[in-house]
């Protein structure tokens, strides 16, 4: 699948200049792209949540009430809920019309690592904890269905497309695949040699990307737990996963600052994003697949346009952007 992904970046290029979003006084913990790609979420150690307008990069909104770290950010499938999760050991549910507090989550009893949203119904939520548990949350009342034990903190949460299955990743290097909503664990991938800080499923719910404190992303086979690739970094440290929306390439944010850009087919480390200066804990595609957005230890969120980076038409029509 020779595209014009890998046509522009068959040297590796090394890619600069984005879209600046300043407006943490602290570290950027997550970034989420709302689903018509309109505005963009961020949470930080900072204790709040920004909401941006990407139309001219304004924030527009921001969401206070936690009393420690804000760790993870998520939108529901109809954009019309947020969900952040704290080391206060709190999830909160936010309206993004009204901007304002739905409600306050309180059945963990550590910090709140992940959350994520059921992607087709959003008929679910699940945060995961250092309490070493996961819950899946009901939204539509907002009881807890299932509690999800694990042996060790749990750092990351994703749901499978078509919301049938869950993925847990902990500190003890296993992840965990469920069943949604009964709660049953499907399987276990064979356990890594350190905490697993994010998990991803692939668009089309066939592979499951997971990254450690280590250069590389590994992709398993779901329906049975087979690595079936892993994507090396060299002189990086990849801290955080996004698949791009149709499946053809991953986006890795590392320990330095630079955002590696694959092509999943070849396993090509094909671009490298500068301009972050610290860490990155997050990172993301927009629906459309036009940009990517991160949130970095330098306390900025960059937006990166990757139409820039399209070299002709020809290449853009191959894309599908």
């Amino acid at each position: 699948m020779a595209g014009w992904f890998t046509s522009l970046f068959s040297k590796r290029q090394t890619l600069t200049g984005a879209w600046v979003l300043a407006g943490h006084s602290d570290w950027v913990n997550d970034v989420a792209f709302s689903p018509g790609g309109q505005f963009l979420v961020s949470g930080g150690k900072d204790r709040t949540i920004l909401l941006w307008r990407l139309a001219d990069g304004q924030a527009v909104w921001k969401g206070t009430g936690h009393t420690d770290w804000v760790k993870a950010v998520a939108f529901s499938p109809d954009g019309s809920l947020i969900a952040s999760g704290s080391g206060d050991k709190t999830v909160k549910v936010w309206s993004v019309s009204r901007r304002a507090l739905v409600t306050t989550l309180s059945g963990h009893t550590d910090w709140v690592n992940a959350v994520a949203f059921s992607p087709l119904t959003g008929s679910w939520l699940l945060s995961g904890s250092a309490d070493k548990t996961a819950l899946l949350w009901r939204t539509d009342d907002w009881f807890v269905q299932k509690s999800l034990k694990h042996m060790s903190p749990v750092y990351s949460v994703a749901f499978s497309p078509d919301e049938r299955f869950a993925v847990t990743g902990t500190y003890d290097g296993s992840t965990k695949i469920w069943r949604v909503p009964d709660g049953d664990l499907v399987s276990e991938l064979p356990e890594q040699r350190d905490w697993v800080r994010k998990v991803a499923f692939s668009p089309d719910g066939h592979l499951l990307a997971t990254c450690i404190w280590d250069n590389a992303v590994r992709l398993w086979q779901v329906k049975d737990g087979a690595l079936v690739q892993t994507l090396t970094a060299r002189g990086f440290t990849v801290t955080a996963i996004a698949f791009s929306p149709n499946g053809r390439w991953l986006a890795g944010g590392t320990h330095e600052g630079t955002i590696c850009l694959w092509e999943i087919e070849t396993g090509v480390l094909i671009g490298v994003l500068e301009g972050h200066t610290e860490h990155i804990s997050a990172v993301a595609f927009s629906p459309d697949g036009q940009k990517i957005a991160s949130g970095s230890r330098d306390k900025t969120v960059r937006l990166w346009n990757l139409r820039d980076f399209i070299a002709s038409p020809e290449r853009e029509e191959s894309a599908g952007v």
